[in-house]
């Protein structure tokens, strides 16, 4: 009896010698550095993550956790440098744990794994969200090229959550702005321009009409005098000269009332 006790204390000793450090948890776990990169696909949006994973403790990681948005069905990760392509489960709301000793890998101590997240959102999906499980020296998310965030370290259970836009359509946007300011613009200058002209010529004919009238007045006033003198002379008879006379005296009246309201 004493014999098989020894032999068991001596395998389990010589497997602790054999297999140390060996872990089927995460404990120790940081990320260096996420990316995530998010485009438009016939499918929906694309998602792929690229994640530099840290083990900073003493033992070795053999469990990965990953908090996928709407558990999205599509998952794909890998892991890069073995090009092996894990298995996971659904251990909660969102989150997949990859056993990695069942496809013979593990992250030892001090050591760093290259993990690629690959999955599919709806397509009318408005917001992103990345619930962060470990502490993470920096993340960053792009959304068809365009930088949408950039955090450094970010702690365990914090929560990212970006609103997506549409480049195509925030760009028809702003020409359509564009194109919008510039019609007005044409339509102001248009109208300054015009109004401008009318006034050119709103003074340019009150001018014409002041001299015209200032000439017409002269000349009818040369015209009483003349006949004043033919009347003198007996050139015209008395009948000719009244007629004339109050003809022109008339005339002459008519066209100082304008010169005066010119002149108000």
């Amino acid at each position: 009896m004493k014999r098989i006790a020894s032999l068991v204390f001596i395998s389990i000793l010589t497997l602790s010698i054999a297999l140390p450090m060996v872990s089927a948890y995460d404990l120790g776990v940081t990320i260096e550095q996420q990316i995530i990169t998010i485009s438009i696909s016939d499918s929906g949006l694309a998602v792929e993550e690229n994640i530099k994973v840290n083990n900073n403790e003493y033992e070795n990681v053999t469990s990965l956790r990953f908090w996928i948005q709407q558990d999205a069905p599509d998952v794909e990760i890998l892991a890069v440098e073995s090009g092996t392509y894990l298995s996971s489960i659904i251990i909660g709301s969102n989150i997949r744990e990859c056993n990695l000793s069942k496809h013979n890998l593990s992250i030892n101590p001090k050591d760093t794994l290259d993990i690629r997240l690959t999955y599919t959102l709806p397509t009318d999906t408005k917001h992103f969200v990345k619930t962060i499980l470990y502490d993470t020296t920096s993340l960053s998310i792009t959304y068809e090229e365009d930088e949408l965030y950039r955090g450094e370290h970010n702690t365990e259970s914090n929560s990212v959550r970006i609103l997506l836009h549409r480049p195509t359509e925030t760009l028809v946007n702003i020409v359509y702005i564009i194109i919008i300011f510039l019609l007005v613009v044409i339509l102001i200058a248009s109208t300054l321009l015009l109004m401008r002209k009318q006034r050119t010529k709103a003074k340019k004919s009150i001018v014409e009409s002041e001299e015209t009238l200032t000439t017409k007045k002269a000349l009818l006033l040369s015209l009483l005098k003349d006949v004043e003198k033919k009347h003198r002379s007996k050139d015209i008879s008395d009948e000719t000269y009244n007629k004339l006379k109050e003809e022109y005296k008339q005339q002459a009246v008519d066209v100082m009332k304008k010169l005066e309201d010119i002149k108000k």
